[in-house]
Formats: structure tokens, C-alpha cells, sequence
């Protein structure tokens, strides 16, 4: 049986290596575009960047208030660890 240490260091590397792999594939799907001209392109901007426990919440377009919430969910779940630990 794992430790909980160890069980959370696992937890811990998946999570960094995972977001670094769904950094490049949005990358490469950025770069993806069609040849015929006739397709309009829409562009939408959102993002969450933690700056330690401090969060910086932007973007324009329909799926805003989504990332939003998203960024309200992730403090209110730090505050709850860490008054928990």
C-alpha cells in the first residue's frame, strides 16, 4: 500500500504533466486552419493563471462566464485545503 505522501507526489506529477501536454495539443490546434478561404474564423481569449494562491481570471466571448466559474471554484477549493491541512 502506497503512502499518502507518495500517493499525492504521483497525484501531483500527473497533474503537471498533463497540463503541459494539454498546453501543446491547444497549441497545435491553434495552428490548424482550412486551405479553401471560405471558412470564417472566429478568435475567443480566456485563461486562469495562478500566481501562488492568487488567480488572475480573463477573457471575452460567449464561454467567459464559464471560465469564471471556474477560476471562483479553484479558490474557493484551495481555501477549503487549506484550512483543512
Amino acid at each position: 500500500m502506497m503512502q499518502s505522501g507518495m500517493l499525492l507526489e504521483s497525484i501531483g506529477w500527473f497533474l503537471v504533466i498533463g497540463g503541459i501536454l494539454l498546453i501543446f495539443l491547444a497549441l497545435i490546434l491553434s495552428f490548424r486552419h482550412t486551405d479553401d478561404g471560405t471558412t470564417q474564423l472566429r478568435t475567443e481569449s480566456k485563461g486562469i493563471i495562478f500566481l501562488g494562491p492568487i488567480p488572475i481570471v480573463w477573457g471575452y466571448g460567449k464561454r467567459t462566464r464559464l471560465v469564471s466559474l471556474i477560476g471562483i471554484i479553484a479558490i474557493l477549493l484551495f481555501i477549503v485545503f487549506m484550512f483543512l491541512a
